[in-house]
């Protein structure tokens, strides 16, 4: 059996929906929200994970012995504790969490070398791309225009190269959504892609399933063994602690809507990576 057997790991893209699922997973008592043990800039090895393609301990290198103390919650981090109740430290207290929910949004290329070593369940969700896209547009967070990190990667080049003819070292000539929708296709197609054979313990769940259907909540929080919270009518339809400030003009989200160019530039991308489980082109 796992050590981290307390443990369940939340993947997804950027604006994805992955804080509304772990914050609304991690809301019973006791359970504690371990919180982008991978950023870039807000942890202080985040970066041995972030964007990485990973397939296990020796690739990992540093990234793994990390993983390993993150799970093991000896990491004490403002950024990662930030929703963790810290009052005399108690999250850190060994016997104190029921359960750990553990969220990434830039490691969804390791996920599965996480989710085999050890041994530890992971839930990938994802959203309609150009949903993606758009909030991504109004946050607008500098690193996720960046995709050097992958662009480093010479086995992730030559799979991008061979199996979707897509020249991954050529990003810089790129628009900014095009920049987005090769992010979002690399975190959720091309990780789908290479790991077909997943663990059973690997879900993938779809975001506008989710949200529009309490029964799959609480069908997760049975199949994962995971407390339901007796007032789940109340808080299902409230949005996560991360709704971006920046995307609401007074209580109303402030839309930011791709033009048809974005929208042909996006779907050409997407259609270069052999998206099948959306469509590929959203109406104008």
């Amino acid at each position: 059996m796992s050590k981290f057997n307390k443990h369940i790991i939340i993947v997804g893209s950027a604006r994805s929906g992955t804080s509304w699922l772990c914050e609304l997973l991690a809301k019973p008592y006791r359970y504690r929200l371990l919180f982008e043990p991978e950023h870039e800039f807000n942890t202080k090895e985040g970066h041995l994970l972030c964007d990485r393609w990973i397939s296990d301990a020796q690739e990992a290198g540093k990234g793994h012995n990390y993983l390993k103390r993150v799970f093991l919650n000896r990491i004490d981090n403002n950024w990662i504790a930030q929703l963790s109740n810290r009052k005399w430290k108690r999250h850190l207290w060994p016997l104190i969490p029921k359960r750990f929910i553990i969220k990434f949004v830039r490691c969804n290329l390791a996920a599965n070398y996480i989710n085999k070593t050890f041994k530890i369940p992971v839930i990938h969700i994802i959203r309609n791309p150009f949903d993606v896209i758009e909030s991504q547009q109004r946050v607008r967070f500098p690193w996720l225009y960046d995709l050097s990190r992958f662009e480093k990667q010479k086995k992730l080049v030559t799979l991008l190269k061979e199996k979707y003819n897509f020249n991954l070292t050529n990003t810089v000539l790129l628009s900014d959504v095009e920049k987005l929708a090769v992010r979002w296709c690399l975190e959720n197609i091309v990780t789908l892609d290479i790991y077909k054979n997943r663990n059973t313990n690997y879900k993938v769940v779809k975001f506008e399933a989710l949200r529009n259907d309490k029964q799959i909540y609480m069908n997760i929080c049975k199949e994962f063994n995971l407390q339901t919270l007796p007032d789940i009518d109340a808080v299902y339809e409230n949005p996560s602690s991360k709704s971006h400030s920046r995307g609401l003009k007074g209580n109303k989200p402030q839309k930011i809507s791709l033009n048809p160019e974005e929208l042909e530039s996006i779907s050409a991308i997407l259609q270069t990576f052999n998206l099948d489980f959306y469509p590929i082109n959203k109406k104008k």
